[in-house]
């Protein structure tokens, strides 16, 4: 080794073993990080904001109209029971303004006819997934539209027929879907406005034939069962309108749902009709190991 130098020089052996002495410690390091390019770029960055995710449960009541002409030629009225629940969450994509929106609605109404002789029992339970993209043109409101995808099964029950007491329902849908919020302050306590339409446009459905009995059908005759749903034959039209008070350990959600649904298949004609006012608690949560900042959290309604 030469010395006296701002350098120092070393023979072939010694750098040999500095090289061997110093490998792991360098070999650690790039590997180190390489990890940390690769998460910062996958999107795990702690700068960027937690994606929560939306959740509502609500129950409500309300009246119903229910025309069936396989069981009855009369229209029936009374009262409704009705179960809703909604998750939603940004998926990421499209720099984070495409959402993933699951609904799920289930009613149970009791109603009668015009003169109380006859009742009908009649219940639908629907599922929706939609996928929705997010506009922001100005503060406070935002706009999503999108399309969902989904599934309808239900009945109706009438008591006073012995020969077919029942008629099912039955639909697979591809739905145009839209909604708007807008946020408010009503003497200091923000108040959250938000409206969604769903419209279906096209699927398929099941219906029996004019006179068929289900006791025919289950001897075999199944033909022409099933059927191209779109507006020439069947109409359907949801609408919810919410507002969301949020107070210290939740937040309130008061909601009108408004639901139509009509089909016009086989000479027979299906409505059913419900005004259902809704109360519930919506919350934003994640599920992450760690402790985020509040202000990385990135709300749906923002």
């Amino acid at each position: 080794m030469v010395h006296g130098a701002r350098y120092t020089v070393h023979d072939g052996k010694t750098i040999f073993s500095s090289i061997v002495y110093r490998a792991p410690c360098t070999v650690y390091h790039v590997f180190l990080a390489f990890c940390l390019l690769f998460f910062t770029q996958l999107g795990f960055s702690q700068d960027e904001p937690v994606s929560l995710t939306y959740k509502a449960t609500m129950i409500g009541f309300g009246t119903s109209s229910v025309y069936d002409s396989y069981l009855s030629p009369l229209n029936y009225t009374g009262d409704n029971f009705g179960l809703y629940y909604e998750q939603m969450k940004s998926t990421g994509l499209l720099k984070g303004n495409i959402y993933a929106q699951h609904l799920f609605d289930a009613d149970y109404s009791w109603t009668k006819n015009g003169t109380g002789t006859a009742s009908y029992y009649s219940g639908i339970v629907e599922y929706n997934y939609g996928l929705h993209y997010r506009f922001k043109p100005v503060e406070k409101w935002q706009f999503f539209a999108g399309m969902q995808a989904g599934g309808l099964l239900g009945f109706v029950y009438n008591t006073r027929n012995d020969n077919n007491p029942a008629t099912g329902k039955a639909h697979l849908n591809l739905s145009l879907s839209g909604m708007v919020d807008y946020k408010l302050q009503i003497r200091k306590q923000p108040v959250l406005f938000r409206d969604q339409v769903g419209i279906p446009f096209i699927g398929a459905m099941y219906s029996p034939q004019y006179g068929e009995s289900y006791y025919e059908i289950s001897l075999g005759d199944k033909t022409n069962l099933v059927h191209l749903a779109s507006f020439h034959n069947y109409l359907s039209l949801r609408n919810m309108l919410s507002a969301e008070i949020p107070f210290n350990r939740f937040t309130l959600r008061l909601s009108y749902y408004f639901s139509y649904y009509e089909t016009r298949i086989n000479s027979l004609d299906t409505r059913l009709i419900t005004n259902t006012f809704c109360i519930g608690f919506s919350q934003n949560f994640f599920v992450v190991s760690g402790k985020q900042k509040k202000n990385n959290y990135q709300y749906v309604f923002e």
